[in-house]
């Protein structure tokens, strides 16, 4: 039970990546990170709270790769190559709620439970050369209360998740 104001931490799962290959990233792709995040379907890039996850996920991600000591670039659009000497990574969501924390101190558990589902290709430059692909899914729970994990910290936990991905491991 989570009993830290901060709130319970989000697990990641990661559907189909049991006992998978580790990614192959070079040691000098692993210091920079780029992140495109795209949506599965047009409905989802449609959503009234898409633009705040993509910033969400940016936010999570540049404050991951902060605390891992690598440089980290958001793009908006997927490029069609990558800078040598960095990892892409391309994100596509392919279902997800998005709870803000202070939805869910304002109406507690009536919020409902906030999840995300993606999949994750990563690719190495120079040019553009596939590592790897991985999925990820988190989710809270009505049984943790307020103290669940929102998207905000679930999207930190893939994040960190990821960069683990990207250093072997």
């Amino acid at each position: 039970m989570c009993v830290a104001l901060a709130g319970c931490a989000a697990n990641v799962e990661r559907p189909g990546s049991a006992g998978g290959n580790a990614l192959q990233v070079p040691a000098r792709a692993q210091t920079s990170v780029a992140l495109v995040v795209r949506a599965a379907s047009p409905e989802l890039a449609r959503s009234a709270d898409w633009q705040a996850l993509r910033g969400a996920w940016r936010d999570a991600m540049a404050e991951a790769a902060k605390t891992a000591g690598k440089q980290f670039q958001y793009l908006e659009a997927e490029p069609q190559s990558t800078p040598a000497g960095s990892t892409l990574v391309v994100v596509q969501v392919k279902d997800y709620r998005y709870l803000s924390t202070g939805a869910r101190y304002g109406l507690g558990v009536m919020t409902g439970n906030a999840y995300v589902n993606a999949d994750a290709a990563f690719y190495v430059g120079p040019g553009r050369t596939p590592v790897g692909q991985r999925s990820y899914s988190t989710s809270s729970s009505a049984w943790q209360g307020i103290f669940s994990a929102m998207t905000d910290k679930q999207l930190a936990s893939i994040s960190a998740a990821m960069l683990k991905d990207i250093d072997g491991g």
